[in-house]
């Protein structure tokens, strides 16, 4: 190290010339370098979505899901299969490790699908590539005059394509509004008068919808193309279109029934302000690709549609843009930086008392982060709220602080002398270069067991871990090579070091305490043991979660009505449901999704209604309500007017992430498995009974998979024999007239639209008109549905759901009041106590819950592999056991008492952050402890006597050890006292270790001298 320290102050112009180059560097991978408010925390993931209108949950199943996912059995680095069929759809999901190549997992699913063996017709599609948490963008279509219906139209055929060919969009998914369709209405008395069936009706618009190709021909030199032009292309055409001849007179279709254009079935409805019926548009962001760069050019579009594209009346408005919520937390983390940043200077200039030193050290904080973000944008990554959020640069300067600390004592006791300032730099550099390197490597090092991780903690640590290697590696190259260098041209007429008065007091003092504490080494090393002890029995009151929730400063509302309500119940109640949520004067806006789209990407029901709700900025919220959870609760109590219909509250990033870790629609859930559905429903009540009395246990909902009424039209075989007739003409029937079968397409220009065949509404809208339907058989007899099929109401399945090929039924929570662990663990007890399940039935706690016991067995393996490691690197540094040892036994007895205290005091719960937290102090711990023992050992080296070397140590390094200790600590001080949006996830891990240092620095100053007097000896192995 000292040939670095060497080489720099010989090239000193060059050192300037190469800073200035990372300073160039810097600032470019800063402007290019993507910031994301949150990593993408979803599990990687391929959905296969499968509609088949018209058919039951059962057989949904049965024929379509079962197969697709034996199907998919096989596929490697497979995590798990979920399913889950309802009435004509099936969405299977399949989820892979973490290490996974997403683009050949989909390619793998794209190869096995026709290989499926599904019923005719049937097509699987496969989602888009994006992430759960890939929704970056929302938008509502507005007009003065336009019909939903036309504005869906406007969003399928003009918008979707347009946002779809941007660069980086996955997908762009239109909700609401009506889907245009030209229908067919038959009249069943005039369709039995002309002898015709539903069928037949269907089989001549498909033939009589075409055009033709007839080659071509020359003439007079020209060349002619021979088109055949028979498409349909209006209510007139479809009108005229000739279904039979009776008695030379032809049966038009107009005959038998009208020709109107109409709506598809809706499956949803989307609500956005006052309007009831809007027209929504969800892109997605495709998976690898930078958020901000991807918005900038999704809002081109959107400038480009409403000016140049889209009629004058139509416009795009966006109502949720991710931009919106990375500038907020960057702005949060701005501020935090900036304060730390200003705190770590102030302390530096107190204790040096001098502004040069002071601004050299600061120099290393932004060209350390320079040197960060240029190997960020060298490797590709991108920087979030976390990874930058979380740097402290207190830890950063450590390092300068010990360096120039020395330079600058040594310089200023020799002021009165001749001194040549290079060799006094020099050798004050070497004094602390070699153990500055370790203390670095240690601080590297209790980082790096982050890489270890997994699943969504791996996801939101790592980058943080990047940036924070980045960042120590470069201000190690920075305390080598510039700052002896600007410390040679700054000082170099000597330095004065002026009386610290406040500072002289507190050395007097720990002077005094020092003399004690060595006069009764092995007391105070019980003393520090027995607070240790004592902090550790707060563990049982501080509780433990996975995370905390990343606070997005919106909110996602979800309304579960009972199963079986219908849609126009549904539409009734959810602009009830909007308008209160929008009294209320923190909210800006409201937007409703009532059961699901057409794609059916989102498999749901009418029974569920999800709101989007925008909130105010906290720093603008004056009224009653300064907290989101204590809106929330006010929110909760006027919704109470809304009796049977459950409220879940999270919000929209987070909705999405929970729903892909569960497969159910909440962060918590607990599963039954087993293959009987009546088991499973009866059981289901039984968890969700005894969750309803556990202390912290709230909104416990079961997922009812059974009581869907449907009507049943069992054909009677002998009956249809009787007439000559198949089941299939029966099936036909039911399919075409009563369900409305889709016969074609009407194209016009580069629009497609059905044109369908039913039965007007009056002959199908309850069971006794659809018996009375008059059945046509081959002898020419019109007969009653009802005389050839028994006719009634039975209930079925709502939902069927799957995991790794078997039905389970979910019981969904929330804990509230209580920690994590703690609600869920004395749930289960609860529940294996009262709850006995049938011969092969279990049950399974995913969710949050798993996530946290996953995170917790590898930090139970994380925290001694990085304890070992420190300890590796101390064995190399000091060639012995026994420095390393107290080293590492100092760190363990002073260190963890402010963390688990500042925990305890402040209700925060043990997670991942917290506990990555404490990685970070016991490595930043260890570097005061190692310019301890590096001086005590020089200074023995030296000559001088044992116990004078371990008292003379402990003050001479009493300014650089405070200086680090406290440097370290406030520079994420700001972070750990924030609130608001972009903070929740960052402060436990800076709560911990600005706590952590504060106790560190109190015990340590003491405790170290101690234990190095008890463990050293005259024949030590002296290294430094």
């Amino acid at each position: 190290m000292n040939r670095l320290v060497g080489a720099s102050l010989g090239q000193r112009l060059l050192i300037l010339l190469l800073t200035l180059a990372l300073v160039g560097a810097g600032v470019r991978a800063w402007q290019r370098l993507p910031v994301d408010a949150y990593p993408d925390l979803s599990p990687p993931a391929v959905d296969i979505v499968t509609q088949w209108p018209g058919h039951t949950a059962e057989e949904v199943e049965r024929l379509i899901t079962v197969p697709v996912e034996r199907g998919m059995t096989g596929i490697p680095k497979t995590a798990n299969t979920r399913s889950v069929s309802l009435y004509g759809l099936s969405d299977v999901t399949l989820n892979f490790e973490g290490g996974s190549s997403y683009q050949l997992d989909r390619q793998e699913v794209f190869n096995r699908l026709g290989d499926l063996g599904l019923p005719g017709g049937v097509t699987p599609s496969v989602s888009p590539m994006s992430s759960p948490s890939g929704l970056i963008y929302r938008y509502v279509l507005q007009s003065s005059d336009r019909s939903p219906t036309e504005l869906k139209t406007f969003e399928d055929w003009v918008i979707e394509p347009q946002y779809r060919a941007v660069p980086g969009v996955a997908d762009d998914s239109g909700f609401g509004g009506g889907t245009m369709q030209y229908q067919v209405l038959l009249d069943p008395v005039k369709l039995a008068g002309a002898g015709l069936t539903a069928t037949q009706v269907q089989a001549a618009l498909a033939a009589n919808n075409a055009n033709a190709g007839g080659g071509f021909y020359s003439q007079g030199g020209q060349f002619y193309y021979v088109r055949g032009v028979g498409r349909l292309v209006s209510l007139e055409d479809i009108g005229n279109v000739v279904l039979a001849v009776h008695d030379g007179k032809p049966v038009l279709v107009k005959d038998v029934g009208r020709v109107a254009t109409g709506i598809a079935p809706r499956l949803g409805e989307f609500g956005f302000e006052k309007q009831d019926d809007a027209v929504e548009g969800v892109i997605m962001l495709r998976t690898g690709e930078k958020t901000q760069d991807v918005l900038k050019r999704v809002e081109a579009k959107t400038r480009e549609l409403n000016d140049h594209v889209l009629p004058p009346d139509i416009k795009v408005h966006p109502f949720y843009d991710r931009t919106d919520l990375v500038a907020l937390t960057t702005d949060v983390v701005r501020q935090n930086l900036l304060r730390g940043m200003l705190l770590v200077v102030v302390v530096l200039i107190f204790f040096l008392y001098d502004l040069r030193a002071g601004l050299i050290v600061a120099a290393t904080i932004p060209l350390a982060l320079l040197f960060a973000f240029t190997c960020l944008d060298l490797q590709g990554a991108s920087a979030n709220l976390l990874s930058i959020g979380a740097i402290d640069f207190g830890i950063l300067v450590d390092a300068a602080v010990v360096m120039v600390e020395n330079i600058y004592r040594q310089i200023a006791d020799r002021r009165d002398e001749d001194f040549n300032v290079i060799e006094i730099i020099r050798d004050a550099a070497a004094e602390v270069d070699r153990p500055l390197f370790y203390a670095v490597a240690v601080i590297v090092v209790s980082f790096l067991p982050i890489y270890v991780l997994s699943g969504p903690s791996g996801t939101l640590f790592k980058p943080m871990a990047d940036t924070m290697v980045f960042a120590l590696v470069g201000s190690l190259v920075v305390t080598l090579t510039l700052l002896p260098v600007l410390c040679s041209w700054l000082m170099r007429k000597g330095v004065r070091e002026r009386r610290n008065a406040i500072f002289e007091a507190t050395k007097a003092a720990y002077a005094r305490g020092l003399d004690f504490c060595l006069a009764h080494a092995r007391g105070t090393i019980a003393a520090s043991a027995l607070l240790l002890g004592a902090s550790l029995l707060l563990i049982p009151g501080i509780g433990a979660e996975f995370m905390p929730h990343l606070d997005e400063g919106a909110l996602w509302v979800r309304a579960t009505m009972p199963y079986t309500i219908s849609f126009d119940e549904s539409a009734r109640i959810a602009p009830q449901i909007r308008d209160i949520l929008h009294s209320f004067p923190e909210v800006t806006t409201v937007a409703s999704e009532l059961g699901r789209p057409d794609d059916g990407t989102d498999p749901t029901g009418f029974f569920n209604v999800e709101f989007y709700v925008a909130l105010k900025p906290y720093a603008q919220w004056h009224g009653a309500y300064r907290t989101k959870p204590e809106l929330i609760a006010a929110i909760n109590k006027k919704l109470e007017a809304f009796p049977g219909i459950i409220f879940n509250y999270t919000q929209p990033a987070e909705d999405a992430v929970d729903e892909a870790e569960t497969g159910l629609k909440s962060a918590l859930a607990v599963k039954v498995f087993g293959p009987d559905l009546d088991t499973l429903q009866q059981k289901g009540k039984a968890i969700k009974h005894v969750l309803e009395h556990v202390r912290g246990i709230h909104d416990v909902s079961l997922v009812q998979e059974l009581g869907q009424p449907s009507l049943s039209i069992v054909i009677d075989r002998a009956a249809i024999a009787r007439l000559g007739l198949n089941v299939d003409d029966i099936n036909g029937l039911i399919t075409t007239a009563i369900g409305g079968d889709v016969a074609t397409q009407v194209i016009q220009g580069e629009k497609q639209f059905d044109l369908v065949v039913r039965l007007d509404k009056p002959w199908r809208s309850d069971p006794q008109a659809i018996g009375n339907i008059l059945v046509a058989a081959p002898g020419g007899q019109q007969v009653p549905l009802r005389t050839l099929a028994k006719i009634g109401v039975t209930n079925g399945a709502s939902f069927i759901y799957r995991e790794n090929a078997s039905r389970y039924i979910g019981v969904q929570f929330s804990v509230e009041g209580r920690d994590l662990a703690g609600a869920v663990e004395d749930a289960m007890a609860q529940v294996k106590k009262q709850v006995v399940l049938p011969q092969g039935y279990s049950t399974d706690w995913g969710g949050e819950y798993s996530e946290y016991t996953a995170s917790r067995a590898q930090l139970n393996v994380i925290v001694p592999l990085t304890l070992a490691l420190i300890f590796l690197l101390l064995f190399t540094l000091y060639s012995n056991f026994k420095f390393p040892f107290i080293t590492v036994a100092g760190v363990l007895l002073s260190a963890p008492v402010g963390g688990l205290v500042a925990l305890w005091l402040t209700g925060t719960p043990f997670s991942v952050s917290s506990g990555i937290g404490f990685l970070a102090l016991f490595g930043v711990s260890v570097q005061t402890a190692v310019v301890y023992i590096s001086y005590v050992n020089e200074l023995r080296r030296n000559g001088t006597p044992l116990a004078e070397a371990i008292r003379e140590g402990a003050i001479l390094r009493l300014r650089p050890i405070m200086m680090t200790a406290l440097v370290a600590a406030l520079g994420l001080l700001p972070a750990a006292m924030a609130t608001g949006v972009g903070t929740d996830t960052q402060r436990p891990f800076a709560l911990v270790i600005v706590s952590g240092l504060f106790t560190r620095l109190l015990i340590s100053v003491f405790l170290m001298p101690a234990l190095y007097a008890v463990v050293a000896r005259p024949q030590d192995r002296l290294e430094v």
